[in-house]
């Protein structure tokens, strides 16, 4: 039985041993690879024309747009992060009643952070979704994030992950609108 894989790189190491490849046009230059011949054709012409403006796909803006959301978001709770820390390491010690109110002031923004990240997860959720629709092949498609992971993989501890996950009393309430 004849090895037809084997067989076709003989011939090919055959013919360049004889130098028919040696005055081929491009020879020394890279690959012009612009061209992907698999595309529907007016998927190539879409293609070309986005690639001659400089412009991309949609869902790769999307995507574009995701990837910068989380880290602006990380980014933001790492900064808030620090910015707690020093302020309580700064009162520490202290128990005199402005140093408390600042305290309560200081966890009370905290809190805010907290819960503007969870919206922020929230909100790129529905973008991950909306971009998901969008995406052409479906191994492209991402994961949605989970906010106790990202939180968790921030540093913040776990009694401070449970308590955000707790509906605050405010939020119970039924609404007067």
């Amino acid at each position: 039985m004849v090895n037809w894989g084997e067989w076709v790189e003989q011939k090919i190491l055959e013919a360049m041993r004889r130098g028919e490849f040696d005055h081929l046009p491009g020879k020394g230059r890279p690959l012009q690879l612009e061209e992907n011949p698999y595309l529907e054709p007016g998927l190539a012409i879409a293609y070309h024309l986005l690639r001659q403006n400089d412009a991309r796909p949609e869902w790769i803006e999307a995507d574009l747009a995701i990837r910068r959301g989380i880290e602006q978001a990380r980014q933001d709770l790492r900064r808030t992060l620090q910015w707690r820390q020093e302020a309580l390491q700064a009162l520490a010690g202290k128990s005199d009643p402005r140093s408390r109110r600042e305290r309560e002031w200081i966890e009370a923004e905290w809190e805010r952070a907290l819960r503007a990240f969870a919206r922020r997860i929230a909100e790129l959720n529905e973008q991950i979704f909306l971009y998901n629709l969008k995406v052409p092949i479906y191994w492209l498609q991402r994961f949605k994030f989970d906010l106790q992971e990202e939180l968790r993989a921030l540093g913040i501890p776990e009694e401070e992950i449970q308590a955000l996950e707790e509906p605050s009393p405010s939020s119970t309430a039924p609404s007067t609108r």
